[in-house]
């Protein structure tokens, strides 16, 4: 019973351990890797973090302060036939203050709309970087499995030339080929081994590039994704749509126009109540000239009359900043389109020539097992054979190679479009 249950926990454990993780779980885990993604997200929570403190500047603020004055000279008061001293030459003078704004002009709530704002920005961009370390990843792993797949590819063609090459070894030793056509497949064995050894190369240099992005080794993950992709109207309209830079350059212009707001509310009365109690020498009372607490209060008022025409000046300035907004964004969606007529046409023929592919194939394959045959019968070189077999695998090889390379273009598409997540 005990070595039963031994065998069952390790057989469990064995799965555990030959599990595959989606696609998704390693773009996950990348993100939790990815130094940038990792700062735009502390400076949400900074912004979340201002946006509290604007909304604060609306409550009542208390403070203290406390001052020491020197008199050279201090009051005389002149009576009939006399004369007093007041006051003091030195002054002292602490207080608790208590101040609340009545009217801004708005200028505290639009304040903190303009924390809103600032938020809304930071939380995009956020997205943004979130997409760029998805589409790297994807991208990544893309790269990844068209690589194995030419070394698939490789490998198939090396097995078959093997074969071949067994069977030249049989003719040679019944003196039935030339010795050439034994040295030329050897040849082309070893030409493909080094093929094979770059391709190596380039597989481990890859998977290293993945684990530094998602901190797992991409043999973990699970094979088979494919990314999803729409076609080009409707994704040219999720484009404008939704996609998070023209969803900042809006919010922008947003903000432009309530800091507008924030500037002509500099210009409106600015009216606060103020309290303080006060604890000082002399006190209230210069006579008695001692410590002493009194409490004063009353209402402050500010209107700004004559600044040379600085208000209009900052409202231009901020006309011209939403302009080059504007302008930023017409340019944005132009190149959009650009980027998506070009990545739809380049998936239009990739997808065409997939299909030409295929024909090709089969006739490489008709080919291949034709010479194969006629080889042994002596009425094709050897090296006719050999070419036949080095077509085939070259489309195949390329087919295979346009399968990924349809899904990366995919990836850019959903990229652009600010998708992909």
């Amino acid at each position: 019973m005990k070595k039963m249950f031994i065998l069952t926990i390790g057989f469990l454990w064995a799965l555990v351990l030959c599990a595959k993780i989606p696609l998704q779980t390693a773009i996950e885990k990348g993100l939790q890797r990815a130094v940038n993604y990792q700062n735009q997200v502390l400076e949400e929570k900074s912004k979340e973090l201002e946006k509290r403190t604007a909304q604060m500047k609306k409550y009542f603020s208390i403070g203290s302060s406390g001052s020491y004055l020197f008199k050279s000279e201090q009051m005389e008061i002149s009576f009939p036939g006399q004369s007093m001293i007041v006051g003091a030459k030195h002054n002292y003078d602490m207080n608790l203050w208590l101040k609340q704004p009545i009217f801004t002009g708005n200028i505290v709530t639009n304040s903190v709309k303009i924390s809103d704002i600032q938020l809304a920005i930071a939380q995009t961009q956020t997205l943004i970087e979130k997409i760029e370390i998805a589409a790297k990843i994807k991208s990544s792993y893309f790269n990844y499995h068209l690589l194995l797949n030419k070394k698939k590819s490789l490998d198939t063609l090396i097995r078959q030339l093997n074969l071949h090459l067994k069977k030249i070894e049989d003719f040679y030793r019944e003196e039935l080929v030339k010795k050439t056509d034994l040295l030329e497949t050897r040849q082309k064995i070893r030409e493909q081994e080094i093929n094979v050894e770059a391709l190596n190369h380039l597989i481990n240099s890859e998977k290293i590039h993945f684990e530094k992005l998602c901190g797992i080794t991409i043999d973990m993950v699970e094979s088979g994704f494919t990314e999803k992709a729409e076609h080009y109207d409707s994704a040219f309209n999720e484009f404008k749509k939704s996609h998070p830079v023209l969803k900042t350059l809006a919010e922008r212009i947003v903000l432009l126009s309530t800091q507008g707001k924030i500037v002509k509310g500099e210009y409106l009365p600015q009216i606060a109540g103020f309290a303080e109690l006060h604890y000082g020498k002399p006190g209230i009372d210069f006579f008695k000239n001692q410590w002493g607490f009194y409490f004063q209060g009353g209402i402050r008022f500010d209107l700004k009359l004559l600044d040379w025409n600085k208000k209009k000046r900052q409202l231009t300035t901020l006309d011209y900043a939403v302009k080059k907004i504007v302008n930023q964004r017409d340019d944005f969606i132009l190149e959009g389109e650009k980027h998506l007529k070009q990545l739809f046409d380049a998936q239009h023929s990739v997808e065409k020539n997939m299909g030409i592919l295929d024909h090709l194939i089969q006739l490489a394959e008709e080919d291949a097992q034709l010479k194969a045959e006629l080889y042994e019968e002596q009425q094709v070189s050897n090296i006719d054979y050999l070419d036949a077999l080095f077509t085939k695998e070259r489309y195949m090889s390329k087919k295979n190679e346009l399968k990924m390379q349809l899904e990366l273009i995919k990836v850019s598409i959903n990229r652009v479009i600010g998708k992909g997540i």
